[in-house]
Protein backbone atom coordinates (compact mmCIF):
# COMPACT_ATOMS: atom_id res chain seq x y z
CA UNK A 1 0.00 0.00 0.00
CA UNK A 2 1.64 3.42 -0.95
CA UNK A 3 1.86 5.58 2.09
CA UNK A 4 -0.11 8.65 2.85
CA UNK A 5 1.84 11.94 2.50
CA UNK A 6 2.08 13.31 5.71
CA UNK A 7 -1.33 11.70 6.99
CA UNK A 8 -0.69 12.34 10.45
CA UNK A 9 1.86 14.98 10.50
CA UNK A 10 1.61 15.68 13.80
CA UNK A 11 -0.38 13.15 15.39
CA UNK A 12 1.13 13.27 18.64
CA UNK A 13 3.42 16.42 18.61
CA UNK A 14 1.76 16.71 22.00
CA UNK A 15 2.80 13.56 23.70
CA UNK A 16 4.73 13.19 26.76
CA UNK A 17 4.65 17.31 27.39
CA UNK A 18 5.19 19.30 30.68
CA UNK A 19 4.01 22.42 31.33
CA UNK A 20 6.85 24.92 32.43
CA UNK A 21 4.10 27.95 33.59
CA UNK A 22 0.79 28.91 33.55
CA UNK A 23 -0.32 32.18 32.82
CA UNK A 24 -3.52 33.33 34.48
CA UNK A 25 -6.32 32.92 32.42
CA UNK A 26 -7.83 35.72 30.68
CA UNK A 27 -10.49 33.63 28.60
CA UNK A 28 -14.20 34.34 29.64
CA UNK A 29 -16.22 32.33 31.72
CA UNK A 30 -19.30 30.88 30.75
CA UNK A 31 -22.06 31.19 33.39
CA UNK A 32 -24.66 30.39 31.15
CA UNK A 33 -24.42 26.72 30.44
CA UNK A 34 -25.91 24.47 32.89
CA UNK A 35 -23.49 22.38 34.86
CA UNK A 36 -20.16 22.95 35.95
CA UNK A 37 -18.57 26.63 35.26
CA UNK A 38 -16.48 26.68 31.83
CA UNK A 39 -14.20 28.97 30.39
CA UNK A 40 -14.39 30.01 26.62
CA UNK A 41 -11.56 29.63 24.39
CA UNK A 42 -12.07 30.91 20.95
CA UNK A 43 -8.58 31.75 18.68
CA UNK A 44 -7.10 29.81 15.68
CA UNK A 45 -10.39 29.57 13.54
CA UNK A 46 -12.01 27.42 16.47
CA UNK A 47 -13.44 27.63 20.23
CA UNK A 48 -14.39 25.50 22.95
CA UNK A 49 -14.85 25.60 26.73
CA UNK A 50 -13.08 23.93 29.50
CA UNK A 51 -13.35 23.52 33.15
CA UNK A 52 -13.56 27.02 35.41
CA UNK A 53 -10.90 25.45 37.33
CA UNK A 54 -8.54 24.98 34.18
CA UNK A 55 -5.47 27.79 33.49
CA UNK A 56 -4.44 28.45 30.18
CA UNK A 57 -0.60 27.21 29.80
CA UNK A 58 2.76 28.24 28.38
CA UNK A 59 5.96 26.73 27.72
CA UNK A 60 5.63 23.19 26.67
CA UNK A 61 7.97 21.07 26.16
CA UNK A 62 7.46 17.86 23.95
CA UNK A 63 9.89 14.02 24.54
CA UNK A 64 8.22 13.24 20.99
CA UNK A 65 6.75 15.13 18.28
CA UNK A 66 6.31 14.68 14.15
CA UNK A 67 5.11 17.56 11.51
CA UNK A 68 4.47 20.95 11.83
CA UNK A 69 2.39 22.29 13.55
CA UNK A 70 0.07 24.78 12.89
CA UNK A 71 -1.30 26.19 16.09
CA UNK A 72 -1.60 24.88 19.67
CA UNK A 73 -3.68 25.82 22.75
CA UNK A 74 -2.77 24.36 26.01
CA UNK A 75 -5.05 24.38 29.32
CA UNK A 76 -5.54 22.02 32.61
CA UNK A 77 -5.18 22.32 36.29
CA UNK A 78 -1.85 21.97 36.62
CA UNK A 79 1.30 20.73 34.69
CA UNK A 80 1.00 17.51 35.12
CA UNK A 81 -2.24 16.99 34.44
CA UNK A 82 -3.62 18.71 31.48
CA UNK A 83 -5.63 19.08 27.60
CA UNK A 84 -3.56 20.11 24.73
CA UNK A 85 -5.64 21.34 21.28
CA UNK A 86 -3.32 21.48 18.33
CA UNK A 87 -4.16 21.82 14.69
CA UNK A 88 -1.87 20.24 11.47
CA UNK A 89 -2.35 20.01 7.53
CA UNK A 90 -2.15 16.73 6.69
CA UNK A 91 -1.55 15.76 2.91
CA UNK A 92 -4.73 13.83 2.42
CA UNK A 93 -8.46 15.00 2.69
CA UNK A 94 -10.20 12.36 5.08
CA UNK A 95 -13.69 12.02 5.22
CA UNK A 96 -15.89 9.28 6.49
CA UNK A 97 -15.89 7.91 3.09
CA UNK A 98 -11.88 6.64 3.66
CA UNK A 99 -11.26 6.93 7.94
CA UNK A 100 -10.67 3.36 8.12
CA UNK A 101 -8.13 3.03 5.06
CA UNK A 102 -6.03 5.69 7.23
CA UNK A 103 -6.43 3.77 9.97
CA UNK A 104 -3.32 1.51 10.06
CA UNK A 105 -1.30 4.47 9.53
CA UNK A 106 -2.27 6.59 12.15
CA UNK A 107 -2.03 3.93 14.78
CA UNK A 108 1.65 3.17 13.30
CA UNK A 109 2.61 6.53 13.86
CA UNK A 110 1.13 6.69 17.16
CA UNK A 111 2.68 3.40 18.49
CA UNK A 112 6.06 5.24 17.19
CA UNK A 113 5.55 8.69 18.88
CA UNK A 114 4.37 6.91 22.12
CA UNK A 115 7.62 5.04 21.82
CA UNK A 116 9.58 7.82 20.95
CA UNK A 117 8.48 9.35 24.27
CA UNK A 118 9.67 6.27 25.88
CA UNK A 119 5.84 4.81 26.31
CA UNK A 120 3.55 2.30 24.63
CA UNK A 121 0.30 2.35 23.29
CA UNK A 122 -2.11 1.09 25.85
CA UNK A 123 -5.27 0.62 23.74
CA UNK A 124 -6.11 -0.55 20.12
CA UNK A 125 -7.35 2.34 17.89
CA UNK A 126 -10.77 3.34 17.65
CA UNK A 127 -12.76 4.87 15.14
CA UNK A 128 -14.34 7.66 17.39
CA UNK A 129 -15.88 10.75 15.92
CA UNK A 130 -15.30 14.31 17.73
CA UNK A 131 -17.20 17.15 16.95
CA UNK A 132 -18.76 15.66 13.82
CA UNK A 133 -15.53 15.07 12.46
CA UNK A 134 -14.11 11.87 11.69
CA UNK A 135 -11.79 10.41 13.90
CA UNK A 136 -9.51 8.25 16.10
CA UNK A 137 -9.05 7.33 19.49
CA UNK A 138 -6.48 5.82 21.73
CA UNK A 139 -4.71 5.42 25.10
CA UNK A 140 -0.92 5.82 25.93
CA UNK A 141 1.58 5.46 28.41
CA UNK A 142 4.66 8.21 27.82
CA UNK A 143 7.40 10.15 30.45
CA UNK A 144 7.03 13.42 30.71
CA UNK A 145 10.76 15.97 30.26
CA UNK A 146 11.51 14.83 33.62
CA UNK A 147 10.99 10.99 33.24
CA UNK A 148 7.67 10.78 35.18
CA UNK A 149 4.99 8.19 33.42
CA UNK A 150 2.11 9.46 32.66
CA UNK A 151 -1.24 8.32 30.62
CA UNK A 152 -2.70 9.84 27.43
CA UNK A 153 -5.90 9.72 25.87
CA UNK A 154 -5.93 11.28 22.38
CA UNK A 155 -8.35 11.78 20.48
CA UNK A 156 -7.81 12.95 15.90
CA UNK A 157 -9.68 14.41 14.03
CA UNK A 158 -10.28 15.74 10.51
CA UNK A 159 -11.57 18.79 8.61
CA UNK A 160 -10.61 17.82 4.92
CA UNK A 161 -7.08 18.30 5.09
CA UNK A 162 -6.47 19.84 8.76
CA UNK A 163 -6.25 17.48 11.58
CA UNK A 164 -7.39 18.42 14.86
CA UNK A 165 -5.42 17.03 17.91
CA UNK A 166 -5.64 16.97 21.63
CA UNK A 167 -4.03 15.09 24.04
CA UNK A 168 -5.19 14.32 27.15
CA UNK A 169 -2.59 13.75 29.49
CA UNK A 170 -2.99 12.80 33.10
CA UNK A 171 -2.02 10.87 36.43
CA UNK A 172 -4.07 7.52 36.87
CA UNK A 173 -4.86 9.07 39.60
CA UNK A 174 -6.51 12.22 38.42
CA UNK A 175 -7.96 9.82 34.99
CA UNK A 176 -11.45 10.68 35.57
CA UNK A 177 -11.48 14.58 36.47
CA UNK A 178 -9.09 15.30 33.28
CA UNK A 179 -11.48 12.85 30.75
CA UNK A 180 -14.65 14.92 31.97
CA UNK A 181 -12.69 18.45 31.40
CA UNK A 182 -11.12 16.82 28.24
CA UNK A 183 -14.89 15.68 27.36
CA UNK A 184 -16.14 19.27 27.94
CA UNK A 185 -13.66 20.10 25.34
CA UNK A 186 -14.45 17.73 22.81
CA UNK A 187 -18.43 18.24 23.03
CA UNK A 188 -18.08 22.08 22.64
CA UNK A 189 -15.30 22.00 20.03
CA UNK A 190 -16.39 24.33 16.83
CA UNK A 191 -14.49 25.15 13.71
CA UNK A 192 -15.57 28.81 13.78
CA UNK A 193 -13.43 30.17 10.71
Amino acid sequence: MKPLVSLTVGAVAALSLAACGSSGSTKSTDSSSPGPATKNLSANGVSFQYPDSWDSLTDVKTNAQKGSELWSENVGPDTTNFAIMSAYTVGLEVTDKNIASVQPEVASTLKGLAEQGGGSVTSPIKVEATAGYPGFSQELTVKTPSGQEVASTLWLFFNGKTEYFMNCQYVPADQATMIAGCQTIRSTFKVTG
